[in-house]
């Protein structure tokens, strides 16, 4: 018995030391000994997704233990012998794996019936769309191949409560909950913030880019300053491309159908240093003939992009990694078909072939890209570090024919260019309990011009536009000479003169212009005589024109000098005007943001960002005005540019309540926005306005969950907004100008739900629903009637859906038919604030559908299938009104035909 003792005793003192030792040893060998020693393994891993991409926050689950994988998808578990691990993430297959292997890579794959579910960081870190206390949309890279969307507004259309209008690359405008975001001028401010992996692009024509190669596109809608910046008052788009990974792999994917659309993108991923460096590389090549025949050549409303992006990401460890990403985009578009809607010059019908002069010259030609440094490092478990550097710049160049005709009314080039720099820094603290945020401070700085020339020829422009406003003008220096003659005629001669004047004045203006036998317009050489033809008139009666100006002093000789300048003058046939406008930023900006843990359900998140900002503005012109004086563009003297400056001092800032019960978030919220204060030239050096920032109070409530174990995910909200120095244009037909006012009310109530259901593990049902009830208020800021009281806001659809399914049928281990059809709708939308009903849209709906077979024989996986857009080709238009309009002719745009083609992938 006493040996029996000793060995024992011996035997616990050996593992004792052994423990010892082992806890002096904080290696994963010494934490093995210890493990062994305890009778216990520890078992680490890695979990990714089938892009390789580590996936945080997964639950690693052991009997009644629970872990999470770290930012990098790593994980540590202690487990007994036999034990079995189970991975569970939201909007993945959840894996059970046996705890045998110290070094586990466990890679899980999307399941398609929790779509609703997304991992976004719209909060500064990684965590599922549903626990965030304000309305988030989002949808996975995976989901916009699936649905073959590659353009933004694409995407729009499964997105309740945004529409995105696409001109052309050129002109987007972007429209969130009934406010829109589409000016193109440089000193323009934006409404909307559109972001590429942290770095803002919102400059309207640097800002619409191809879609390829993404992990998520975001759309957080509500003033988001705090989250986004000085420019994201009424919400923001962010653009999260994918990261290179740990894993050899690459893809290839070809499109072709009708109007000769051709499609060619793909990446390829490759580890250069195991767990140390990675580079992607990623393309695509989008083109497709124009929609509209012009009967001047070539064809309007096509596509030419070709895009490239390369990201290359650096471990230098694991708390700390880089990222470097430089991408291009080069467009080449056809001309835009500007079709006029007055049916006395052409086919009236904007999905008709066009004529409009110029031919294959008109089209766009734009670059853009950029580079980004991205720092991660994880300073400690509850803190980390990021840094976010950002460069910008792009250039376009669009000819347009801006009257909509065959007729050399109008014909402009707008050139654009601009740079911009960012730099953010951020810290972010989690304590896992009780708090988590974050605090941080950035840096804007942007410089962009645009130089508009503007051509016309006056012997077609004279009759159908500036006539009107000669007769104008003339009317009232008329009437003063015939106020004169009434002093020296007898009373019987003054209904004579009255007639002779209105012949005259119907001689000058005729109020239709005169046709040559084929029925267009003639031009005109020499404007009318009207100086010689009044000396004739007068002289009739025995009067001389001069003496009767001369007893008007001053005023006749003006008026005599006036009459001689217009009176059989040639027209020029290339007339010209020009102007340029510029735009330059600065912006400092602290902020700060984090949620509270106030019980084990209930969170409370505030927010605050304080902004300096910097703005200067610019105008120059080296028109020379023709007889009639400027008509678009007034000069500056000497052609020299004049500027003027402004700064602010702003904040913004929000204030959410939310209250989790198991994976459905019931939420409240409150948030002032702001758009930055708005400088300019209104097109003449003597005409410099100044808009005051245009503030916004939101107020918005809803409940988003996940029911049926992720198989029903659901997200309905309730908002109202409240508007302060609203700015508005108006166009002006007397000065043929849009003039802008900062006095503005409005407001706007809305409601959106979105659902997606899986009935069986092959079928997923998902729509979307979107009511707003935006208008100007009665009154203005001081109490006056506004112009537009009662008008809904321009662009936006009172009601909109979307609805669709995804069927996807396995026939095999590796292989599966799918069928993917949608359809989405929107109610009627008005183009201009002023809601006339000729520049309008009705209602309609959409028709798209993709289709194929995928499978998979060996390591490469295959794709064969069809796509259609737009499969019933509804006609409709993208907008109405535009430039034509400052000329007496507004302007319809088609909308996309009907496509319908094949596409084929392969990948590995």
């Amino acid at each position: 018995m006493n040996r029996f003792k000793i060995v024992l005793m011996a035997s616990l003192l050996v593992q004792g030391v052994a423990c010892l030792e082992a806890k002096a040893d904080n290696t994963p060998e010494g934490n093995k000994t210890i493990s062994k020693a305890l009778g216990v393994n520890a078992v680490s891993g890695k979990v990714t997704n089938e892009q390789g991409e580590a996936l945080p926050g997964v639950v690693v689950r052991c009997g009644n233990t629970n872990v999470q994988t770290d930012l990098n998808g790593e994980f540590h578990v202690n487990v007994n012998d036999g034990d079995k691990l189970t991975f569970t993430y939201i909007g993945y297959n959840t894996i059970t794996k046996d705890a045998d292997d110290n070094n586990l890579k466990v890679v899980m794959k999307e399941n398609t019936q929790a779509l609703g579910e997304v991992i976004v960081t719209t909060q500064k870190k990684k965590q599922s769309s549903l626990e965030i206390p304000v309305a988030v949309s989002a949808i996975t890279g995976s989901v916009m191949e699936k649905l073959n969307l590659h353009q933004m507004d694409d995407v729009a259309q499964f997105t309740p409560g945004v529409q995105i209008q696409l001109q052309s690359p050129n002109n987007p405008g972007y429209v969130i909950r009934g406010v829109t975001s589409d000016g193109g001028e440089a000193y323009s401010q934006p409404r909307v913030s559109v972001f590429m992996d942290g770095v803002s692009t919102s400059r309207s024509r640097s800002s619409a880019v191809e879609l390829f190669d993404l992990e998520r596109l975001e759309v957080v809608k509500g003033p988001q300053g705090t989250l986004f910046g000085r420019g994201a008052e009424i919400g923001g788009i962010n653009i999260i491309r994918h990261k290179p990974v740990n894993e050899q792999k690459g893809e290839l994917s070809l499109n072709y159908g009708s109007y000769n659309q051709r499609q060619v993108t793909g990446f390829i991923n490759t580890p250069i240093i195991k767990d140390k460096l990675a580079n992607r590389f990623a393309f695509d090549y989008d083109a497709r003939d124009g929609f509209i025949k012009n009967e001047a050549g070539g064809r309007l409303n096509g596509k030419n992009a070709l895009a490239f992006r390369n990201s290359t990401q650096w471990w230098a460890n694991d708390d700390t990694s880089v990222g470097v990403v430089l991408d291009y985009q080069h467009d080449d578009y056809p001309g835009t078909s500007f079709h006029s809607i007055n049916p006395a010059f052409g086919n009236s019908n904007p999905n008709s072939p066009a004529n409009l002069e110029a031919g294959k010259q008109l089209g766009i030609k734009r670059n853009v890209g950029g580079a980004l440094l991205n720092i991660d490092h994880n300073i400690s478990n509850r803190w980390s570090f990021n840094s976010i550097t950002g460069f910008r710049a792009f250039n376009s160049n669009e000819h347009f024919d801006a009257d909509g005709t065959n007729l050399p009314l109008l014909l402009c080039e707008e050139k654009e260019k601009g740079t911009q720099f960012s730099q953010e820094f951020r810290f972010n603290y989690d304590d896992k309990k009780f708090f988590s945020g974050f605090v941080g401070a950035s840096y804007f700085y942007e410089n962009s011009s645009q130089d508009v020339n503007a051509k016309a020829n006056l012997q077609y422009l004279y009759p159908v536009f500036i006539q009107k406003s000669v007769k104008a003008s003339l009317s009232s220096q008329i009437d003063n000479v015939k106020g004169l003659l009434s002093q020296y005629l007898p009373g019987a001669y003054l209904p004579m003169v009255d007639v002779a004047l209105a012949q005259l004045m119907s001689k000058w203006f005729p109020e239709n212009p005169e046709k040559d036998a084929d029925g267009k317009l003639k031009a005109l050489t020499t404007t009318p005589d009207i100086y010689g033809d009044l000396k004739t008139a007068l002289g009739a009666v025995g009067m001389d024109l001069d003496q009767v100006l001369a007893g008007l002093g001053d005023n006749g000789k003006q008026i005599q000098a006036t009459l001689q300048g217009i009176s059989a003058k040639v027209l020029d046939t290339a007339y010209t005007e020009q102007g340029k406008n510029y735009g330059t930023n600065q912006a400092v900006e602290v902020f700060a943001d984090g949620t509270f843990k106030l019980t084990k359900n209930l969170n409370f998140t505030l927010g605050i960002r304080g902004t300096y900002e910097n703005q200067e503005t610019g105008y120059s012109s080296a028109t020379v005005p023709s007889m009639f004086g400027a008509i678009l563009y007034r000069p500056t003297e000497g052609s020299a540019k004049v500027t003027a400056k402004e700064s602010y001092w702003s904040w913004v800032g929000r204030a959410a309540l939310n209250y989790m019960i198991g994976r459905n978030n019931i939420y409240a919220s409150v948030a002032r926005g702001r758009r930055p204060g708005v400088l300019y030239f209104n097109n003449n050096p003597k005409d410099f306005e100044t808009l005051d920032p245009e503030i916004i109070y939101s107020y918005e409530a809803g409940v988003k969950g996940s029911l049926l174990q992720g198989r029903l995910n659901y997200d309905f909200c309730a908002y109202y907004y409240d508007w302060y120095n609203y700015q508005t244009s108006v166009f002006n037909a007397t000065t043929s100008k849009f003039e802008y006012d900062d006095a503005g009310r409005a407001h706007s109530f809305g409601l959106e739900a979105s659902i997606s259901y899986s009935p069986c593990r092959y079928l997923n049902l998902f729509g979307n629903w979107s009511y707003i009830e935006g208008k100007f208020n009665d009154k203005d800021d001081n109490g006056n009637a506004q112009l537009y009281a009662g008008n809904r806001f321009r662009l936006t659809p009172k009601n909109s859906f979307a609805i669709g399914f995804d069927l996807n049928v396995p026939t095999g281990e590796k292989a599966s038919f799918y069928l993917r059809p949608t359809y989405s709708w929107k109610s009627k939308v008005f183009f201009e604030e002023s809601n006339e009903p000729e520049f309008t849209q009705d209602a309609y709906g959409l028709l798209n559908f993709t289709a194929g077979y995928r499978f998979q024989p060996g390591k490469v996986y295959y794709e064969i299938g069809a796509f259609g857009k737009n499969v019933l080709d509804e006609k409709y238009i993208v907008d109405a009104g535009n430039s034509g309009r400052q000329i007496g002719f507004p302007t319809y745009i088609g909308g996309s035909r009907s496509v319908v083609g094949v596409m084929f992938k392969m990948g590995f």
